[in-house]
């Protein structure tokens, strides 16, 4: 008894064969008719069958019991067999170490010789290897059935689908979402050291200072030098930043940029050493416009660095301060200078010396911290 499905099978192929419109004219009594039709027919379907086989995306190819290519869509012989020729009537073992490594090479031919023995399909959906005739590293998708020739003997049929681009985009993607993960990661990282800064700054300025007011300003100062550094360091992508900018930075927050002068040779800083850079010299800003050289109108400051060729290099920075009110040494000491004392020395391996000379505030730094001479410093260290 047949099944439902068996009945459409039945019907669809009759839909693409026209069997029984063919087997009618028979019972008529004119054969020869019939047969020159079936003959027309049987030659149009197969030219419908090989175009159907040489246009479809994916790659075809035959091999007998003998282990023989007898036959290849267009696809296979332009794609992946383009460099074996001729390709039909080829021994497969040898076709295939044409393109594949020995070992590579090996597996392939086993999976068919496999394929051919027991009937047992075979789909591989990772294979990527580097390819024997071409410096290039492909992947596939494959599936091999056994299936019956013409003449009643068992060969294996391979299906196989170029997904080299599908394969780089699959890791495009998932580079991507390991870079959104890591950058979502430092973000986070950022925002904790950022908000660790500002309680440092609300601590130091406002907890030590009586006057709201001053205390008030002074935060604010300090903010905007937080974040003038942070938008010279958004410039770059976080990755680093010129000393120069950061110095401008600073110095513009503090609106003082045209009685400080500074120059030196390209110097790039660590994301994190540039915060720091940026806010010590807001604090050196501002102590000088508080009591020194910037106190009176008549007063200007230079700030200069230059390189010490190594190893390791040396970046050595100085603060001038002249034309002022005589300089007194602090009787304590406060934020701005533990910022320098403490923050430079860790965060840029520096010695740093705090010279109160009458006629001017002199900070000298001398730094050796790695993350200071990435980038083109080398060309200016030399």
């Amino acid at each position: 008894m047949r099944t439902r499905s068996g009945f459409e099978a039945e019907a669809l192929s009759e839909r693409f064969t026209g069997r029984d419109a063919l087997l009618g004219p028979a019972a008529e009594g004119v054969p020869e008719a019939w047969l020159r039709q079936v003959a027309e027919h049987s030659a149009r379907q197969g030219d419908i069958f090989l175009e159907l086989i040489n246009k479809c995306p994916f790659g075809i190819y035959l091999v007998d019991d003998g282990f023989t290519i007898v036959a290849m869509n267009e696809r296979g012989q332009e794609g992946a067999f383009c460099n074996v020729r001729p390709v039909i009537g080829r021994p497969f073992d040898e076709a295939i170490r044409i393109l594949w490594p020995e070992a590579v090479a090996q597996r392939i031919v086993g999976h068919l010789r496999h394929t051919l023995e027991t009937g047992e399909a075979f789909r591989s959906q990772a294979f990527v290897e580097a390819r024997a005739d071409v410096d290039m590293v492909e992947g596939y998708e494959w599936e091999l059935h056994r299936a019956r020739l013409p003449d009643g003997r068992q060969g294996v049929i391979c299906y196989y689908f170029d997904a080299t681009e599908l394969r780089e985009t699959q890791r495009a993607l998932a580079e991507a979402a390991r870079h959104q993960r890591l950058l979502i990661d430092e973000l986070n990282h950022r925002v904790k050291n950022m908000l660790s800064v500002v309680q440092a700054l609300a601590r130091q300025t406002i907890g030590r200072n009586p006057d709201p007011v001053t205390a008030q300003r002074a935060f604010e100062g300090r903010l905007g030098a937080l974040a003038r550094a942070h938008d010279t360091l958004t410039k770059v992508h976080w990755e680093k930043a010129e000393l120069a900018d950061v110095a401008e930075g600073a110095i513009d927050s503090c609106g003082v940029a045209d009685r400080v002068r500074i120059g030196g040779p390209v110097i790039w800083l660590d994301s994190r050493i540039a915060v720091t850079m940026a806010m010590a010299l807001h604090e050196l800003c501002t102590n000088a416009l508080k009591y020194g050289a910037l106190a009176g109108e008549a007063g200007w400051v230079e700030f200069e660095w230059q390189v010490e060729p190594g190893p390791p290099p040396r970046l050595h920075l100085a603060w001038r301060e002249r034309g002022g009110p005589p300089v007194v040494a602090p009787t304590r000491q406060g934020f701005g200078t533990r910022m320098l004392e403490r923050a430079l020395a860790g965060d840029l391996q520096a010695q740093v010396r705090l010279d109160f000379a009458p006629e001017g505030l002199t900070c000298t730094i001398v730094a050796e911290a790695p993350a200071l001479f990435e980038g083109p410093v080398a060309a200016a260290a030399g």
